[in-house]
């Protein structure tokens, strides 16, 4: 659910690249230098937060290299998203009476979530399609035929996750934050200007979705497995098991990332073209289940969590806001 700050920053000139990310009652944006979290606490209340960041790729030279700064991103964003997510979750129960994130407990409660997270995603997306693919006939023989099946399969149950949890109503009310993260982008991208009037005006589909790019990352994984796999059966020998193919895989995981981060980069900064809208459609496709119509109030949170990342003044915010 997040629109990517580190492929915009490689991307399209813009006012300030920024990308975003619903969470519970609220929106998380990232601009350059700083995090915001804006919260709806009531329908006349809006809770701000503000972290200073500055990512590994810029701190290090190293980590900007292209691939590489694409896993160290996805690691980042990650890791973000994950503690905002928390956060929300814990100011929707308390309200603004929470306990502070450097505390061991906040800290060990994200690292589980990240390891949970991980494990789930490695179990629904690599080792059933892995599992269900193994049972064609000639995928054995053939890698590219069997990576191929896997990424098919692969999308199929990540259309039937999304399909899945939309049905659900708290999931529902997140995708509208969705929808009001990426309208806010929109108008922020094209115009400059962050306010609700202008935002509703906008599309709730973004390019830079982490919906698309989980649709990047499906056909990066069947391009650098395929290959790998072909030189790995070549060198030693078909896998023995399908856990033997997902420990072997489990490294290449970031290499995997960052090409498909890479790709992303490149759609981004060709968007106008006609070859790119052409890569960019299914995901925007996707969208439609990840996102819905947000309403005049979560649109509102949206627009303060943009103008709290960018330090722009809260002039013309009906509800009141506070900042922790």
């Amino acid at each position: 659910m997040t629109a990517t700050s580190e492929a915009a920053d490689q991307g399209k000139d813009l006012p300030v690249n920024i990308g975003g990310q619903a969470v519970i009652e609220g929106v998380m944006m990232r601009a350059p230098g700083c995090v915001a979290t804006a919260i709806r606490l009531a329908p006349d209340r809006i809770l701000v937060r503000r972290d200073a960041f500055l990512s590994y790729t810029k701190r290090k030279r190293f980590l900007g290299l292209p691939v590489i700064r694409g896993a160290v991103s996805l690691v980042e964003s990650l890791v973000i998203g994950t503690r905002t997510l928390n956060w929300s979750a814990e100011v929707a129960q308390r309200g603004e009476e929470v306990l502070p994130e450097n505390t061991l407990s906040h800290r060990l409660f994200t690292a589980l979530s990240l390891l949970g997270a991980f494990a789930a995603g490695l179990l629904l997306f690599m080792y059933i399609p892995y599992l269900l693919s193994s049972l064609v006939d000639g995928s054995d023989t053939n890698q590219v035929y069997f990576h191929l099946v896997v990424g098919l399969i692969r999308i199929a149950l990540l259309l039937l996750y999304l399909w899945g949890i939309s049905r659900w109503e708290d999931v529902r009310r997140l995708f509208e934050y969705h929808g009001a993260e990426h309208k806010s982008i929109f108008a922020y991208e094209e115009t400059g200007e962050v306010c609700v009037r202008r935002a509703a005006e906008y599309q709730r589909f973004h390019p830079r979705c982490g919906t698309s790019f989980l649709l990047v990352v499906a056909i990066a994984t069947v391009l650098v497995y395929a290959v790998f796999d072909t030189a790995w059966v070549f060198s030693f020998g078909n896998f023995d098991s399908v856990l033997e193919r997902l420990f072997v895989h489990l490294p290449i995981i970031p290499l995997v990332a960052g090409f498909a981060f890479e790709a992303l980069l490149l759609s981004n900064r060709f968007r106008d073209t006609s070859f790119a809208r052409l890569l960019i459609l299914p995901g925007l496709w996707f969208q439609r289940l990840t996102t819905r119509e947000p309403n005049e109030q979560e649109l509102e949170v949206a627009v303060v969590a943009i103008r709290a990342s960018l330090d722009i003044p809260m002039d013309g915010i009906e509800s009141g806001v506070e900042f922790l």
